[in-house]
Protein backbone atom coordinates (compact mmCIF):
# COMPACT_ATOMS: atom_id res chain seq x y z
CA UNK A 1 0.00 0.00 0.00
CA UNK A 2 1.70 3.28 -0.54
CA UNK A 3 2.77 5.41 2.44
CA UNK A 4 0.62 8.57 1.68
CA UNK A 5 -2.35 6.68 1.90
CA UNK A 6 -0.93 4.93 5.47
CA UNK A 7 -0.93 8.32 6.75
CA UNK A 8 -3.50 10.09 5.86
CA UNK A 9 -5.57 7.15 6.90
CA UNK A 10 -3.96 6.82 9.99
CA UNK A 11 -5.05 11.12 10.78
CA UNK A 12 -8.05 10.45 9.69
CA UNK A 13 -8.37 7.95 12.18
CA UNK A 14 -7.14 10.11 14.68
CA UNK A 15 -9.17 12.99 13.73
CA UNK A 16 -12.32 10.86 13.82
CA UNK A 17 -11.44 10.08 17.56
CA UNK A 18 -11.12 13.75 18.65
CA UNK A 19 -14.59 14.14 16.60
CA UNK A 20 -16.03 11.25 18.99
CA UNK A 21 -13.91 11.92 22.02
CA UNK A 22 -13.69 15.92 22.60
CA UNK A 23 -11.85 15.63 25.59
CA UNK A 24 -8.59 14.49 24.26
CA UNK A 25 -8.22 17.66 22.53
CA UNK A 26 -8.31 19.51 25.87
CA UNK A 27 -4.32 19.04 27.23
CA UNK A 28 -3.05 19.30 23.10
CA UNK A 29 -5.25 22.95 23.08
CA UNK A 30 -5.73 22.73 19.94
CA UNK A 31 -7.38 26.56 18.15
CA UNK A 32 -8.75 26.98 15.31
CA UNK A 33 -5.10 27.92 13.58
CA UNK A 34 -5.16 23.74 13.31
CA UNK A 35 -7.75 23.87 11.54
CA UNK A 36 -6.98 26.38 9.17
CA UNK A 37 -3.27 25.00 8.69
CA UNK A 38 -5.19 21.08 7.91
CA UNK A 39 -7.52 23.03 5.50
CA UNK A 40 -4.95 25.10 3.43
CA UNK A 41 -2.75 21.89 3.25
CA UNK A 42 -5.66 19.95 1.85
CA UNK A 43 -6.60 22.13 -0.83
CA UNK A 44 -2.63 22.31 -1.62
CA UNK A 45 -2.89 18.87 -1.90
CA UNK A 46 -6.23 18.86 -3.94
CA UNK A 47 -4.85 21.15 -6.43
CA UNK A 48 -1.09 19.38 -6.72
CA UNK A 49 -3.47 15.93 -7.33
CA UNK A 50 -5.49 18.23 -10.04
CA UNK A 51 -2.76 19.15 -12.31
CA UNK A 52 -0.81 15.95 -12.35
CA UNK A 53 -4.30 14.48 -13.46
CA UNK A 54 -4.21 17.32 -16.45
CA UNK A 55 -0.56 16.53 -17.74
CA UNK A 56 -1.11 12.63 -17.89
CA UNK A 57 -1.57 11.59 -21.23
CA UNK A 58 -5.03 10.08 -21.77
CA UNK A 59 -4.54 6.63 -22.66
CA UNK A 60 -6.75 4.09 -24.17
CA UNK A 61 -7.09 0.50 -23.78
CA UNK A 62 -7.09 -1.73 -27.38
CA UNK A 63 -9.98 -4.44 -26.94
CA UNK A 64 -8.33 -7.34 -28.43
CA UNK A 65 -9.71 -8.93 -32.10
CA UNK A 66 -13.32 -10.81 -31.28
CA UNK A 67 -12.90 -13.88 -32.59
CA UNK A 68 -14.31 -14.78 -35.71
CA UNK A 69 -17.39 -17.88 -35.59
CA UNK A 70 -15.94 -21.08 -36.37
CA UNK A 71 -17.50 -23.11 -39.53
CA UNK A 72 -18.42 -26.30 -37.92
CA UNK A 73 -19.26 -29.09 -39.93
CA UNK A 74 -22.93 -30.15 -40.87
CA UNK A 75 -24.40 -33.33 -39.77
CA UNK A 76 -24.12 -36.06 -42.21
CA UNK A 77 -21.65 -33.92 -44.23
CA UNK A 78 -19.14 -36.60 -43.14
CA UNK A 79 -21.50 -39.41 -44.62
CA UNK A 80 -22.49 -37.08 -48.57
CA UNK A 81 -18.30 -36.53 -48.63
CA UNK A 82 -17.94 -40.55 -48.00
CA UNK A 83 -20.74 -41.38 -51.09
CA UNK A 84 -19.61 -38.85 -52.99
CA UNK A 85 -16.29 -40.02 -52.91
CA UNK A 86 -17.22 -43.13 -54.32
CA UNK A 87 -15.89 -45.09 -51.52
CA UNK A 88 -18.29 -46.79 -50.64
CA UNK A 89 -17.73 -50.09 -52.33
CA UNK A 90 -14.51 -50.95 -50.79
CA UNK A 91 -11.80 -50.74 -47.62
CA UNK A 92 -12.42 -49.27 -44.19
CA UNK A 93 -14.91 -45.80 -45.86
CA UNK A 94 -17.28 -48.38 -46.95
CA UNK A 95 -17.82 -50.42 -43.72
CA UNK A 96 -17.80 -47.34 -41.54
CA UNK A 97 -20.27 -45.89 -43.71
CA UNK A 98 -22.22 -49.04 -43.83
CA UNK A 99 -22.33 -49.28 -40.20
CA UNK A 100 -23.13 -45.68 -39.48
CA UNK A 101 -26.13 -45.89 -41.80
CA UNK A 102 -27.21 -48.77 -40.00
CA UNK A 103 -26.87 -47.46 -36.64
CA UNK A 104 -28.49 -44.31 -37.84
CA UNK A 105 -31.61 -45.92 -39.26
CA UNK A 106 -31.73 -48.57 -35.77
CA UNK A 107 -31.82 -45.39 -34.02
CA UNK A 108 -34.29 -43.43 -36.11
CA UNK A 109 -36.84 -46.53 -36.25
CA UNK A 110 -36.27 -46.42 -32.64
CA UNK A 111 -37.10 -42.76 -31.83
CA UNK A 112 -39.63 -42.32 -34.91
CA UNK A 113 -41.60 -45.36 -35.29
CA UNK A 114 -41.16 -46.90 -31.37
CA UNK A 115 -39.73 -50.39 -32.75
CA UNK A 116 -37.06 -52.15 -29.91
CA UNK A 117 -33.78 -52.49 -31.48
CA UNK A 118 -34.45 -55.75 -31.78
CA UNK A 119 -37.18 -55.22 -34.10
CA UNK A 120 -35.53 -52.58 -35.66
CA UNK A 121 -32.80 -54.75 -37.13
CA UNK A 122 -35.39 -57.33 -38.09
CA UNK A 123 -36.65 -54.64 -40.13
CA UNK A 124 -33.56 -53.51 -41.97
CA UNK A 125 -32.65 -57.65 -42.40
CA UNK A 126 -35.99 -58.30 -43.97
CA UNK A 127 -35.93 -54.52 -46.01
CA UNK A 128 -39.20 -53.89 -44.73
CA UNK A 129 -38.38 -50.53 -42.88
CA UNK A 130 -38.94 -48.42 -46.25
CA UNK A 131 -41.00 -48.57 -48.98
CA UNK A 132 -37.87 -47.43 -51.20
CA UNK A 133 -36.27 -51.13 -52.74
CA UNK A 134 -32.79 -49.42 -53.33
CA UNK A 135 -32.85 -48.29 -49.70
CA UNK A 136 -34.08 -51.52 -48.47
CA UNK A 137 -31.12 -53.11 -50.59
CA UNK A 138 -28.39 -51.24 -48.76
CA UNK A 139 -28.80 -53.54 -46.11
CA UNK A 140 -30.14 -56.54 -47.40
CA UNK A 141 -27.39 -56.49 -50.58
CA UNK A 142 -30.32 -57.63 -52.41
CA UNK A 143 -33.31 -55.75 -54.01
CA UNK A 144 -36.57 -57.04 -52.54
CA UNK A 145 -38.98 -59.00 -54.26
CA UNK A 146 -41.89 -56.84 -54.09
CA UNK A 147 -39.75 -53.94 -55.67
CA UNK A 148 -40.79 -53.38 -59.52
CA UNK A 149 -39.53 -55.96 -62.04
CA UNK A 150 -37.14 -52.86 -63.81
CA UNK A 151 -35.66 -51.92 -60.54
CA UNK A 152 -34.89 -55.64 -60.10
CA UNK A 153 -32.99 -55.84 -63.32
CA UNK A 154 -31.22 -52.50 -62.97
CA UNK A 155 -29.68 -53.31 -59.82
CA UNK A 156 -29.17 -56.86 -60.97
CA UNK A 157 -26.98 -55.39 -63.87
CA UNK A 158 -25.09 -52.59 -62.40
CA UNK A 159 -24.16 -52.31 -58.67
CA UNK A 160 -24.81 -49.20 -57.57
CA UNK A 161 -23.75 -49.03 -54.01
CA UNK A 162 -23.19 -45.29 -53.80
CA UNK A 163 -26.85 -44.63 -54.81
CA UNK A 164 -28.03 -47.66 -52.52
CA UNK A 165 -26.37 -45.30 -49.84
CA UNK A 166 -27.85 -42.11 -50.78
CA UNK A 167 -31.00 -43.70 -50.88
CA UNK A 168 -31.11 -45.48 -47.90
CA UNK A 169 -29.70 -41.65 -45.93
CA UNK A 170 -32.23 -39.77 -47.75
CA UNK A 171 -34.83 -42.31 -46.24
CA UNK A 172 -33.55 -42.41 -42.49
CA UNK A 173 -33.65 -38.74 -42.62
CA UNK A 174 -37.41 -38.34 -44.21
CA UNK A 175 -37.86 -41.28 -41.55
CA UNK A 176 -36.77 -38.67 -38.91
CA UNK A 177 -38.38 -35.52 -40.54
CA UNK A 178 -35.43 -33.96 -41.15
CA UNK A 179 -35.09 -31.64 -44.18
CA UNK A 180 -32.04 -30.45 -45.84
CA UNK A 181 -32.44 -26.91 -44.41
CA UNK A 182 -32.34 -28.19 -40.59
Amino acid sequence: MNKYAIVGAGLVLIGLVFVVVPELTGPLSLGEWIVSVIGVIAFLQGLRTVQARRHTDVTQTELPTPERPRELPTPGQEIDATIESGRVRYGQDGRQLRERLEQAAIDTLVLEEGLTEDEARTALENGTWTDDPLAAAQFTNVVPDWAPWHVRLRATMRRDRPRRARRAAAEIARIAEVSDDA
